[in-house]
């Protein structure tokens, strides 16, 4: 197996993992712990997320009258239950000398929720290696507020669920899943939705120096008859014994009635280096526009943009992608898509075809 094609797989293991889908939240103008037990989003759904939405309102509905396995329920007992994803990949690439193609399992994560007092929770998700998380959540706080703490991913943009796109494989977050060992309180005054967070910066269980990382999200919700328009920005500021790392942006979501969505998040990566005295500045983007051709099928158009100093005018990066996600039957996604990759100052000549299967429960 050439190098580039193991850097594609590589990159894919640690950048895809389950988060929610934004264009979903969009389209039904709620927050993410609507369909998720995470408060701000991905992995383990809720009772809803899961036998609702997930199964009934996705999938092809003739063909859920055809197939479905009647009244599901992810719940163990009152206090308890349990969920996954697994996703498996077909990816061709291309290269210059000899194209190339493989299979290979991208995601297997099983999810455990118990309910350990009245509130309160324990969380665990279990993947691939030693991908994890773990954490206790509470929803104790005044204005629909939660405190949570343990190991989990920090709750920065969009979280989409695609971490090769550059506003995930470009930031802070790809490295171990993104996730981090820290504390975040999360509140709902109105139609805003803030989340803060304070953790130790770094993908080891432990801190290896004295400073700690701190992250602010901001995000509401708007609707114009059929347009519904989510807003937001996020900060993240780490300081670390070489340096600071500052990340900061903003993203948005439309929705036009039930088949259009566009997704966008803008971000600005800033590093200072004291050795040398340096500032780094990057520019990141994304957009995606997403339409429901005919119920369980939809079609995608996306754009990214990575330039890692915006003072130098080579060593850009582009990303063309157009696909499908088919829902066939509850807990099924098909999801085809190309993409074409553009280099500055030398093109790499590595786009791909990318075909995943995506079980859900």
């Amino acid at each position: 197996m050439r190098p580039s094609l193991v850097t594609a797989i590589v990159a894919i293991l640690l950048f895809f993992d389950a988060q929610a889908l934004p264009k979903f939240a969009a389209r039904t103008n709620q927050s993410c712990q609507h369909c998720h037990v995470n408060p701000s989003g991905g992995g383990m759904r809720t009772f809803y997320g899961a036998t609702v939405y997930g199964r009934e309102l996705l999938p092809v509905p003739i063909w859920l009258e055809d197939y479905s396995i009647g009244e599901f329920s992810p719940k163990l007992n009152d206090n308890i239950s349990i969920g996954a994803d697994f996703r498996s990949v077909f990816l061709y690439q291309d290269d210059p000398i000899e194209s190339r193609n493989t299979f290979f399992q991208m995601q297997s994560d099983l999810y455990l929720s118990a309910r350990i007092a009245r509130n309160s929770s324990l969380y665990l998700a279990k993947g691939i290696g030693n991908r994890f998380e773990a954490f206790g959540q509470a929803q104790v706080l005044p204005m629909k507020g939660y405190v949570k703490a343990g190991w989990f991913e920090p709750a920065y943009g969009l979280k989409m669920d695609d971490h090769t796109i550059f506003v995930r494989a470009k930031t802070l977050f790809p490295m171990n899943g993104g996730h981090d060992a820290g504390l975040e309180i999360g509140v709902q005054p109105g139609r805003l939705n803030v989340v803060l967070f304070v953790g130790n910066g770094s993908p080891a269980t432990r801190d290896p120096d004295r400073f700690k990382a701190i992250l602010g999200r901001a995000e509401s919700a708007f609707s114009f008859n059929q347009l519904k328009i989510r807003v937001g920005g996020s900060y993240y500021n780490n300081a670390q014994n070489d340096g600071v790392t500052t990340l900061f942006g903003g993203f948005a979501a439309a929705s036009l009635g039930a088949n259009l969505t566009a997704l966008a998040e803008v971000d600005v990566r800033r590093e200072y280096r004291n050795t040398l005295r340096t500032t780094r500045q990057g520019l990141i983007t994304f957009f995606e526009l997403n339409y429901v051709v005919t119920p369980g099928l939809e079609a995608k158009v996306g754009y990214d943009f990575y330039d890692p100093d915006v003072d130098i005018q080579s060593g850009s990066e582009e990303r063309f992608v157009v696909g499908l996600e088919f829902f066939p039957l509850s807990g099924i996604e098909l999801r085809p898509q190309v993409v074409v990759r553009k280099e500055k100052p030398v093109d790499l000549e590595n786009n791909q075809l990318m075909l995943v299967l995506h079980l859900y429960l």
